[in-house]
């Protein structure tokens, strides 16, 4: 132990201080009496310099992960000292010390004693390991704390710490087993008052614990419900649990906030919907307490359905409930004609991509350049004459050039009563006309031409040449009349087809489309074929994926701005179904239809408070954070096999998707701060409580990730617009040094750091 104790000599908690003392202090409580009585001088050696250790120690990373922003929280490490100190008053004796059978302590003493090899690590050695140790928590004493005031009977210390630590082992062990567990929790032989009381609120610190707990709350959740059908009595404390958090939510942690909701709305759902209703609905209730009441109610939802929740719950909070989640209606997207018509082309089974892509492309007036003017389309140009042409006589060019001056002369008769924009659009369908006019004068021309010679011979000669004609015909036709013959078949077909095709895709607009508008219809006509089950979207989407990828523009910017209109489109059309809205996100990322950084800024730029706080909004932005850094890690990870492999090639390409993916992740997470501070700036003057969500949501992302975007957040007033003349954000970015010893190792140098240096998978796998 003196050996162990020394590994924490010298050093601080942030450079791994805490784990020889940690090690130490959490073992001696185990010590029976009689090794108490022949070592008692050496214990004492060792309790006085873990104290030495403890009175030097700065843990200024507790006030960032305090449930509470009243009180200052004791972690396990400083909760063991006052335990050993109140052990040694006691005796060394414990009510809650747990022997197995057939490994009982031997309480006498005996002479002699076991030889044990060197330690053989020393503090330098976990200096440079880079072994860091987050240190717990003590459970917040919501319930126990209230009982003792009300002269309940007090939990000694040492036997609070070692019951409280033995939960957490039982916890751990027993993990993947909620059933087991919850029977291993209760079979503890102790027999006290605070007993279950501190069994549930150990579990509720768990399940709260910051920057994350160890498992996820679901199973913590679950752990007491399990603890529930095997000893009701349980139930008393779980509610008293709640209640006590209920009354300081002002106070309370975002990260635990939307915790709590989760774990409250499971509960609610597994009890019947019975609950004290009354602390939410009075006229004093604060702001906060009702926000998170229609947080419960939202996540409940999810969990029920809406008409439910409207049957079972009481009239009072009915105004709590989130509206029925259907797609909507009367978007200005929908109100256009255009939409009606891309409904009909949309279709789920056999779907037609080339007509979606076709009228996508006419609304863009890129028709010109793809099929019409420039030789190509010369064909289709000559076949959306009238299908009437064929039968109506020919009186050539002269005749032509009369019909249209005719028609000219009407519609500039008629012209007086139309809008400019309506003459506008007249002008450029005469052209189009006119053009179309000009290509049949010319064929006609050359028809005339053609037949000219036999209109001028005389009436015998016409005769003569009528039986040669008929000699000719019984012996076959000359070739280039036959093949004049076959083209003026097929030319009825092919008009007929353009002309059904031209009624299909309506009118050419008089001006092109801006690229968003025909992103919002496009999209807004696939959301609504799909609508019915996430399995209809999915199937949608297969039949129409390619049209979304192949209209994205090539410039950077103008495919931005149409990824940006299909998501605002997504948050639009499921503005009332928050689950709904994560899924179709979570669908169109996972095609690579949008991306992550068109989510940032349509969830996080709309300053409305509905949007701003809707949960939906935060579960996205930190799926697109995690699938980002999820992502950089994987090529990591491929990098360093191949560098085991020696493979060259592969080293290569792995060095360039890693740098790319860097400076992704780089950007999405400076996104997102840049948007939390603007929003914190908007709000100054309209929402102060909205301003404390922006600072306590920029407290969130920066100790959720901090071990993956270290260097991004301790360079945030150089980085981040707006940080450097925000006092109240700044300080929350210069006390991210101290989460450094309790967040995860650095897996994503943002700075950018050489791969070379990622170690091989054969000499430290728990790198990776």
């Amino acid at each position: 132990m003196q050996e162990t104790l020394a590994l924490s000599q010298g050093l601080k908690p942030i450079k791994g201080g805490d784990l020889g003392v940690f090690l130490v202090l959490t073992a001696l409580p185990f010590l029976s009496p009689a090794a108490i009585g022949l070592a008692g001088d050496r214990v004492d050696g060792l309790v006085a310099a873990a104290g030495t250790y403890l009175a030097a120690r700065e843990a200024k990373w507790k006030p960032l992960l305090r449930l509470l922003k009243g009180g200052m929280p004791a972690d396990q490490l400083e909760a063991a000292a006052d335990a050993l100190k109140s052990l040694k008053e006691s005796g060394w004796v414990a009510d809650t010390t747990f022997h197995l059978k057939g490994v009982e302590p031997c309480m006498d003493a005996k002479d002699g004693s076991p030889r044990l090899t060197a330690l053989g690590v020393t503090a330098e050695d976990v200096k440079k390991s880079k072994v860091r140790l987050q240190v717990p928590l003590m459970a917040s004493r919501i319930i126990t704390a209230r009982i003792e005031a009300d002269g309940g009977e007090a939990l000694p210390i040492h036997d609070r710490w070692l019951l409280e630590d033995f939960i957490l082992c039982t916890i751990e062990v027993f993990a993947r087993d909620v059933e087991e567990c919850s029977k291993q929790l209760l079979r503890f032989p102790f027999m006290h008052s605070m007993f279950e009381p501190t069994i549930v609120e150990t579990i509720f610190s768990q399940m709260l614990r910051l920057p994350s707990p160890p498992f996820l709350p679901l199973f913590y959740s679950r752990l007491l419900e399990a603890l529930i059908e095997k000893e009701q009595s349980i139930l008393d404390w779980i509610s008293k649990g709640f209640a006590a958090l209920f009354k300081q939510i002002p106070d309370l942690d975002e990260e635990c906030f939307e915790v709590l909701a989760e774990a409250w709305a499971y509960h609610l759902i597994n009890q019947s919907y019975k609950a004290d209703w009354e602390q939410f609905t009075g006229e004093d209730t604060p702001v906060q307490t009702q926000r998170f009441l229609r947080r419960v109610l939202e996540r409940l939802q999810r969990l029920s359905f809406h008409q439910n929740l409207l049957h079972r719950l009481p009239q009072s909070v009915h105004r709590f409930i989130p509206a029925e989640p259907t797609p909507a209606t009367g978007l200005p997207g929908q109100a256009k004609p255009e939409y009606t018509r891309m409904l009909g082309f949309v279709k789920i089974k056999e779907p037609d991509r080339d007509l979606v892509i076709k009228y996508c492309e006419r609304l863009l007036k890129l028709e010109d350049k793809i099929d019409g003017k420039d030789g190509a389309g010369t064909a289709v140009a000559d076949a959306t004459v009238d299908d009437d042409d064929e039968d109506r006589p020919d009186f050539g060019a002269a005749a032509e050039e009369e019909a249209h001056d005719k028609d000219k002369n009407e519609d500039e008769a008629h012209g007086k009563d139309k809008t400019e924009d309506e003459v506008a659009a007249r002008s450029m369908r005469e052209q189009i006309e006119e053009e179309k006019r000009a290509a049949k004068r010319a064929r006609l021309e050359d028809e005339a031409r053609e037949a000219a010679p036999d209109k001028e011979k005389p009436d015998a000669e016409a005769g003569d040449n009528g039986a040669k004609r008929n000699q000719e015909a019984d012996s076959g036709e000359p070739e280039k009349k036959r093949q004049k013959a076959q083209v003026k078949e097929e030319v009825p077909e092919v008009k007929k087809e353009a002309k059904k095709e031209g009624e299909d895709l309506g009118e050419l607009p008089p001006e092109p489309w801006p690229i968003d508008e025909v992103a919002e219809i496009l999209a807004l006509a696939v959301f609504h074929h799909g609508a019915k089950t996430p399995t209809h979207m999915s199937k949608i989407l297969d039949g129409h994926q390619e049209v979304f990828l192949k209209l994205r523009p090539g410039d950077e910017d103008q495919a931005h701005e149409f990824v940006k209109a299909i998501v605002k489109s997504v948050f639009s059309f499921w503005r009332l179904s928050g689950q709904r809205l994560e899924i179709t996100l979570e669908t169109l990322l996972h095609r690579g239809i949008i991306t992550p950084r068109a989510v940032v800024e349509q969830g996080l730029g709309e300053r409305t408070p509905q949007v701003y706080d809707w949960m939906s909004v935060w579960n996205m932005i930190n799926s697109v954070a995690r699938k980002s850094l999820e992502r950089t890690q994987s090529i990591r990870i491929e990098l360093a096999i191949a560098k085991r492999l020696e493979k060259a090639d592969v080293m290569e390409k792995s060095r360039k998707q890693l740098e790319a993916a860097i400076h992704e992740t780089a950007e999405l997470f400076t996104l997102i701060f840049t948007e939390l501070v603007r929003s914190h700036q908007d709000w100054e003057d309209k929402d102060p409580f909205l301003r404390q969500v922006a600072v306590q949501r920029v407290l969130m992302i920066g100790r959720k990730y901090h071990g993956f975007i270290k260097p991004l957040v301790d360079s945030a007033e150089s980085r981040i617009p707006g940080v450097a003349h925000n006092p109240e954000i700044a300080a929350v970015f210069q006390s991210s040094p101290c989460l450094h010893s309790t967040s995860s190792p650095t897996l994503i140098g943002l700075s950018g750091p050489s791969a070379s240096s990622i170690p091989s998978p054969s000499k430290d796998a728990s790198t990776l």
